[in-house]
């Protein structure tokens, strides 16, 4: 494998790992922080599929200088973590708590203090329980609070921080949230879906607009799970289909990020199926035009197959525990359904271990988005790892890894602007619903005494790094 081609890029390519705030940090209640939404949900009697919290996680709160030498150490160049918003801003709209902004200070100094750069991502899922009770982001009142937060931390942290993203997978975390229904607030309502998905949007281009005004230096971003629709039957009918759910997934982030507008026929489709479109305000359309983003973060996990919808209402379930009793299941009532490949080899969640995900995502991006870079913000694999003889040999994570990393740099060999690629995960960590046998960490976590123990891909990942700086030097 050659390397990416720094002149292109120009800038150094970013090899390194990710993770997310609530999953990993604990440390819930210590230095002002204030309650999240998440912190809730997990000491409710509504979180019954796997019943553990976040509280302690993999302690990252207090051991994150370790987790970065690690990632130094394993050759890699990059980390990209979120701030949790109930650190900086307790109840989400209030005072500025001190004790938050010097955490993540700390945090981004041990960063570069190992040749580490930071790549913050200012909204992971993790909203400040006062703005959830009060509609979250179906209030618009919690776009103008994201925007005031997100500049406390332009201002705080924009004189070491190069990399932003504002927020992370718009489509997932709304799916889940209102689809899927196993995510807070847990419901079944894809047309109370669209509209918090307008509000993150909008909350996102307003923080891009703050940014700029600002005049802080480097780029700024969104994160977005984008995913190539591909169907096991060429005809019309599943052309259509694929369609559908590529804006269903996709373009319904994706456009308004990139160009700053809805897609059209996404607006009259679900405006068709009897959502109320009266969160939507003229004055929107300038700000979605000015708060277009940087580069794009891309999450790339797998693919989506997908056939037309035949019969039946909206149902949407998710395998959380990795049982085989369990099925994921996507009915789109006019829309589509998921299809399933049965060919392919999954793990036991029922991911399908797809790499050329990854390529043919990119080049889509490269030929709907010309001249959007694209950071790979996250890729990993989730299985329940076991240790022998105090050690954890995961070459399914190593192969995985290896085709993803392959296909990408095929993708950038094919003309792809790509600038870094982060595993996920840094650490083992808590795989929000799925809880904790869900390993993705490069490094194990023990979930009782916290140690630490580099996994095989830890070992892969280092050397692989390695051998890219070999042939750029």
């Amino acid at each position: 494998m050659t390397a990416p081609d720094q002149n292109r890029t120009h800038e150094k390519f970013l090899w390194g790992s990710a993770t997310a705030a609530y999953q990993c940090e604990g440390g819930w209640d210590e230095d002002g922080k204030g309650l999240s939404n998440w912190d809730v949900f997990c000491h409710s009697d509504d979180n019954d599929v796997n019943p553990v919290d976040g509280d302690v996680a993999s302690d990252h709160y207090h051991r994150y200088e370790d987790d970065i030498r690690m990632m130094a150490e394993g050759n890699q160049n990059a980390y990209r973590f979120s701030i949790s918003w109930s650190r900086i801003i307790p109840d989400g709209t209030g005072a500025v708590e001190q004790r938050g902004l010097d955490h993540y200070r700390k945090v981004i100094e041990t960063c570069h203090r190992y040749g580490v750069e930071p790549l913050v991502t200012l909204y992971h899922y993790d909203l400040p329980q006062p703005l959830f009770e009060n509609g979250g982001w179906e209030n618009r009142e919690t776009v103008d609070a994201f925007e005031r937060y997100a500049e406390v931390c332009f201002d705080a942290f924009g004189d070491s921080v190069t990399h932003w993203m504002t927020v992370n997978e718009p489509n997932y975390e709304t799916l889940c949230e209102y689809g899927i229904g196993n995510y807070p607030p847990n419901v079944r309502d894809l047309r109370r879906r669209w509209h918090a998905i307008y509000n993150i949007l909008l909350a996102s281009a307003r923080a891009v607009v703050r940014f700029r005004s600002g005049g802080h230096a480097g780029q700024i971003g969104l994160v977005s799970d984008s995913y190539p629709i591909e169907s096991l039957v060429d005809d019309e009918a599943h052309r259509d289909a694929a369609r559908l759910a590529d804006l269903f997934f996709n373009r319904c982030v994706n456009d308004v990020a990139i160009d700053g507008t809805f897609p059209v026929e996404f607006l009259d489709k679900i405006e068709s199926d009897g959502t109320d479109m009266s969160f939507i305000h003229r004055d929107d359309a300038a700000v979605f035009l000015d708060g277009t983003i940087d580069y794009l973060g891309l999450n790339v996990y797998d693919r989506i197959l997908v056939k037309p919808y035949t019969t039946g209402e909206t149902n949407l379930r998710a395998n959380n525990t990795g049982d085989a009793t369990s099925t994921n299941q996507i009915i789109v009532k006019g829309w589509f359904e998921h299809d399933v490949d049965p060919t392919t080899e999954k793990n036991p969640w029922g991911m399908e271990i797809y790499p050329q995900a990854m390529y043919d995502i990119l080049v889509e991006l490269r030929d709907r988005y010309p001249g959007t870079p694209v950071i790979i913000t996250e890729n990993g694999v989730g299985y329940r790892d076991v240790v022998v003889d105090g050690e954890v040999h995961d070459d399914y994570r190593i192969d995985y890894l290896r085709g993803f990393v392959e296909q990408m740099q095929r993708a950038i060999d094919d003309g792809c602007d790509v600038r870094g690629y982060l595993v996920w995960s840094t650490i083992d960590l808590y795989s929000w619903i799925n809880g904790y046998e869900k390993r993705y960490g490069l490094v194990r976590v023990d979930f009782d005494t916290l140690a630490r123990t580099p996994k095989d891909s830890y070992h892969w990942y280092a050397a692989h790094i390695a051998a890219q700086k070999e042939i750029t030097s």
